[in-house]
């Protein structure tokens, strides 16, 4: 009758184990730049998904007034928002014209954010070092990568589309 393990079934084992570790750790290893660039093409689409209901709604209805919940923008004559923030003091919030739900700014933090760097420009912080760049074109309603620093015109567009 056998009560135990032998040494080979052990081995055998232990084998079996350190073999599926090896498939499975290399899958996790670029976990953390997978999360920033889901994240970072979340937020872009949300911003141009909420851009082309708000133009959407202007063609629809020639009276459409639109109000956003945070600050005050308004429509230019092609039914698309001015900015999309409203450009107040408060820089704590982005996107506030057009999200209900506006994303935080940098603030104190160095990397894995947001930030506008200039009026309708807006850079998403990898690190001090490497920031993707984009900028909204309030003529046609479109959201275009620039390039940026460390991240290049092709690979912001291969992120966010």
């Amino acid at each position: 009758m056998k009560n135990s393990f032998t040494l080979i079934e052990l081995i055998f084992v232990i084998v079996i184990i350190g073999l599926l570790a090896s498939v499975a750790i290399p899958k996790f290893t670029n976990l953390a730049t997978h999360a920033k660039e889901a994240n970072i093409k979340s937020v872009i689409t949300t911003v141009q998904s909420s851009i082309d209901n708000i133009h959407g709604q202007w063609i629809i209805n020639d009276t459409y007034s639109w109000k956003p919940e945070h600050g005050s923008c308004g429509l230019n004559s092609q039914g698309y928002p001015d900015s999309l923030d409203d450009n107040s003091s408060d820089e704590k919030q982005l996107f506030k014209c057009v999200l209900k739900n506006p994303v935080p700014s940098c603030g104190d933090k160095h990397s894995g954010c947001w930030e506008e760097y200039d009026s309708g420009k807006y850079q998403y912080k990898y690190s001090e070092d490497k920031k993707l760049k984009v900028e909204y074109n309030a003529s046609n309603g479109d959201i275009v990568c620039l390039d940026g620093d460390g991240v290049t015109k092709e690979e912001c567009e291969k992120t966010i589309y």
